[in-house]
């Protein structure tokens, strides 16, 4: 891990050292913004905030159109809890370009997380429509938990289905819509998603608490001790009865 670590932060020298090197020699601010936007992220990835915000904020002052820097300066902020700021750079991205994915669904993301649900989905369902996004069905499912956090069931449900429709084998989307089918007390549609679910994905201590509680409502007794006897065994710490 060390040598990994090492290497890593060579490499980044190594680029910075290319950086004040081509700068020196040709007057190319967009280049060099590039490679510095480069550098924040790689110091961003590695949780190593202020560094990352450092090599940012050069490749702004070299290039204030820099989508790049705009977009994983906004992930610093958002991390440093500086949600002002987060958002002032997720909305200067997407002035450069209204259509990147990867901005539109980060800013979904963070919109998500501060509980502004209708301004989410507007940014997530944008990130379905473009032409670059190869995986629709997770903007649909990141919108699907978003509704939950907002508890709005109802629009959860209807994302779930999308994502789902797209591609059947998504663990979360599943697992969610067994929970929610509960609730509703549909519980064989309860049962049949869970079952999809534990047929693709290891069961949890989660999954099988939702077993238990399924085929209890159910009156299944036999069903029941078999969800009971795995989580003893396979989570022998936890207390089922």
């Amino acid at each position: 891990m060390m040598r990994i670590t090492l290497l890593v932060v060579l490499s980044l020298l190594a680029l910075q050292g290319c950086v004040q090197q081509q700068f020196r020699s040709v007057d190319d601010k967009d280049k060099a913004a590039e490679i510095y936007s480069d550098l924040g992220l790689g110091y961003l990835r590695q949780g190593k905030l202020d560094l990352a915000k450092q090599k940012l904020d050069r490749a702004l002052e070299l290039n204030n159109k820099q989508i790049e820097a705009h977009h994983y300066i906004a992930e610093v902020y958002k991390q440093l809890e500086e949600y002002e700021l987060a958002e002032k750079h997720y909305t200067q991205a997407l002035s450069i370009n209204p259509k990147d994915p990867g901005v539109l669904n980060n800013y979904g993301a963070f919109l998500c997380q501060r509980s502004r649900f209708e301004d989410a989905e507007k940014h997530f369902l944008q990130v379905v429509t473009a032409k670059r996004y190869r995986t629709p069905e997770l903007a649909y499912e990141n919108l699907a938990l978003c509704a939950l956090r907002t508890d709005n069931v109802t629009k959860a449900e209807e994302y779930f289905r999308k994502a789902l429709g797209i591609n059947d084998q998504l663990s979360k989307s599943l697992f969610q819509m067994s929970n929610i089918h509960l609730d509703k007390k549909d519980y064989l549609r309860s049962r049949a998603f869970l079952q999809r679910y534990h047929d693709i994905a290891s069961p949890t201590e989660q999954s099988l608490k939702l077993g238990i509680k399924i085929e209890e409502s159910l009156g299944d007794k036999a069903a029941r001790q078999e969800y009971v006897d795995k989580l003893k065994r396979l989570f022998p710490h936890v207390d089922v009865e």
